[in-house]
């Protein structure tokens, strides 16, 4: 297994995508959103973000 992080944090996928990171929250809350939203944290599988947004594109509404 590879020394880097399946899970990244709001804050890291943030400067992944560069966007901010209410917009991600948001993103969290929108169905089939690859993470895993714990009573205090969220973490969003890396890997299954490019495939998410392929999919979604388009589709959010602020």
């Amino acid at each position: 297994m590879e020394d880097k992080p399946i899970l990244i944090t709001v804050k890291e996928c943030s400067k992944l995508l560069n966007m901010g990171e209410k917009i991600i929250r948001k993103f969290t809350k929108m169905k089939g959103f690859p993470a895993i939203i714990l009573p205090h944290k969220i973490l969003i599988d890396k890997n299954q973000l490019p495939t998410w947004i392929s999919k979604n594109y388009g589709t959010f509404k602020n």
